[in-house]
């Protein structure tokens, strides 16, 4: 650090000293436990009460985003959207057959206003068929994996009662706690790393997502969540990480 054969006096060193201690922009790693978990995480059930008819998926399946998961509705429903539909077509067709004589002036305006009500009044009682299906049936939310199934078939489900668990970790969170000491150390959209033990110490790098800006009373912490890219879903999800930052050196007292 210092020139070869140059000598300084104590005083020099004890100020060039305090200018290394104090001085901005010096940083020293800080290294904190941490834990991967899924970056989303959704937990399906009904707005209504009905019972499990079929279950299209398995805990630990890859799932696509808009697929069906599982179908709660009875057959009688279905066949009532079949009829809706049908009804609907009939409709469509005296409209249409309806317009053409009211034109040729065959059939009166009321007569012609009438068929387009029962058409619009028939696309309506579809839609209504199609909203019953839908509100028993689970689509998936998001490209992710099956994690829990908590109702078989055969089961009744209640409004609110889960039914399937539902995770998306094709992007990590990293969820740590750090001390006070370092809350004005870190902020959004800043680079850490990560490194994870149970991985042969592999390593990535992090952007931090969350800075807390609370700190707990107690504990004397407070958290921040990381996000991390997991396209491969090759770093499993609930294991222990290791936090590393730049956290700048406290000023000499």
């Amino acid at each position: 650090m210092f020139p070869e054969g140059r000598h300084f006096s104590p005083l020099a060193l004890a100020c060039f000293a305090m200018v290394v201690t104090t001085q901005p922009g010096l940083a020293v790693p800080v290294e904190v436990e941490a834990i991967a978990v899924p970056s989303r995480n959704v937990t399906l059930s009904l707005p209504v009460e009905a019972t499990v008819r079929e279950l299209r998926v398995k805990e630990g399946d890859l799932v696509k985003k808009g697929e069906v998961l599982a179908t709660l509705y009875q057959s009688s429903e279905v066949l009532e959207r079949d009829r809706a539909a049908k009804l609907l077509e009939r409709a469509a067709v005296d409209l249409r057959m309806s317009e053409r004589l009211r034109l040729s002036e065959t059939v009166s305006e009321e007569a012609a206003r009438q068929k387009r009500l029962d058409h619009d009044l028939a696309n309506i009682e579809l839609d209504r068929s199609n909203a019953v299906l839908a509100d028993k049936t689970l689509f998936a939310p998001f490209d992710g994996v099956i994690l829990r199934i908590h109702k078989e078939v055969g089961e009744s489900a209640g409004r609110t009662d889960k039914i399937i668990e539902v995770i998306g970790y094709d992007t990590l969170h990293i969820e740590a706690y750090l001390e006070a000491v370092h809350l004005g150390s870190v902020a959004k959209g800043q680079k850490a790393r990560v490194i994870f033990p149970s991985l042969s110490d592999r390593e990535v790098v992090a952007d931090f997502l969350l800075v807390d800006p609370v700190v707990e009373p107690g504990s004397g912490l407070f958290r921040v969540r990381l996000s991390v890219a997991n396209a491969d879903l090759t770093i499993p999800s609930g294991i222990p990480a290791r936090l590393i930052f730049e956290s700048p050196l406290p000023p000499s007292p």
